[in-house]
């Protein structure tokens, strides 16, 4: 469906920005080569496709997401180093501080972990909310569960995302002074992945599965506008991995 188009020049330039307008398909399959070119597994790449195309479709932000991670991203992170620990509600996961995780990678797993049983919780390094690839895992996380999934991040503005087995998801900011569970991360920790019987309080942009499925329908017909540069640049790292299409 790939289809060339141009934006309008903008006041500060004279310029205009070629954009190229794709099918949701054509983003989940060149995120997946791309993927699997820098070694990721068939599963791995699978997942994190998903977590590009909805990161893509819902907030703009996954290929670019993608495209800053292949600049000097490869799939060789190797195993997690990290303690366990059995607490009052659950098992805590504390990621050791040299072991660094990245939504791309790790999304999937700190989502599940987290929400594996009741009062869970994995504690690492900052992982970034702005570009979205952790959405969709914890939308999958809690379906799967019937948890509530959040993921809150240190420091003063508390920023959150949380996903419900409704469909639910809300991202934004938590409120300072919650009680348990909905607390900080400890400790030198900037991302806690956990479960919860409720969402946490505070200021959430909150969407529904059905307003999301409505949105999927539109850009289905209208199909996804990107810029093309970005868009060349993670085809040619597609290139890399080539498969017969079907």
């Amino acid at each position: 469906m790939t289809v060339i188009t141009q934006k309008a020049a903008t006041m500060d330039s004279a310029q205009s920005a070629p954009t190229v307008r794709l099918a949701m398909r054509e983003v989940r399959e060149s995120a997946y080569r791309a993927l699997m070119a820098r070694g990721a597994s068939n599963a791995e790449a699978q997942a994190a496709a998903r977590q590009v195309l909805f990161a893509e479709v819902h907030f703009g932000t996954g290929l670019n997401a993608l495209a800053t991670w292949l600049q000097d991203g490869s799939w060789t992170p190797g195993a997690l180093e990290y303690t366990r620990t059995e607490t009052a509600t659950g098992m805590s996961y504390a990621v050791a501080g040299t072991t660094r995780c990245h939504a791309l990678i790790h999304g999937v797993l700190l989502a599940e972990v987290a929400s594996a049983g009741t009062g869970n919780e994995v504690l690492c390094n900052a992982v970034d909310h702005e570009c979205h690839l952790v959405d969709e895992a914890l939308l999958n996380a809690a379906l799967v569960s019937g948890h509530t999934v959040v993921h809150r991040s240190a420091g003063k503005a508390n920023r959150t995302t949380y996903a419900t087995p409704t469909g639910e998801l809300g991202t934004g900011f938590s409120s300072a002074d919650q009680d348990a569970p909905h607390t900080g991360p400890r400790g030198p920790h900037g991302s806690r992945f956990y479960t919860a019987l409720t969402p946490p309080a505070g200021d959430f942009a909150v969407s529904t599965e059905a307003e999301r499925t409505g949105h999927r329908v539109a850009l289905a017909h209208s199909g996804i506008e990107v810029d093309a540069s970005l868009w060349a640049h993670i085809r040619a790292v597609a290139a890399g991995y080539l498969v017969v299409d079907k």
